[in-house]
């Protein structure tokens, strides 16, 4: 799957404490390690994102590291981890 990453998102909060923890909750998986092909990292963080290709200009949460959450690029990434909708009234504040 291909995504790219949504700067100047940072001061966007939710209920959920982090947006990794929102992650975790309405997706129902846990990351040990940033999914970017290649990577190992584990200072993750809940990454607003796009998908890359496509008409889908919504906006998700993903897993990232520190360093990919800051990437300006499109970023190959494990189809094993879900993309969860960043939209709070879809979710946490439903």
């Amino acid at each position: 799957m291909k995504i790219k990453n949504i700067n100047g998102t940072s001061q966007t909060t939710c209920v959920c404490g982090s947006w990794l923890k929102h992650w975790e909750k309405f997706s129902g998986q846990t990351a040990t390690y940033c999914p970017v092909t290649g990577c190992l990292k584990k200072d993750l963080v809940g990454a607003h994102v796009q998908k890359a290709n496509g008409s889908d200009d919504k906006w998700y949460i993903y897993p990232l590291c520190n360093a990919h959450n800051q990437s300006t690029g499109v970023l190959e990434v494990s189809d094993s981890y879900k993309l969860v909708s960043a939209n709070k009234k879809e979710t946490c504040e439903k």
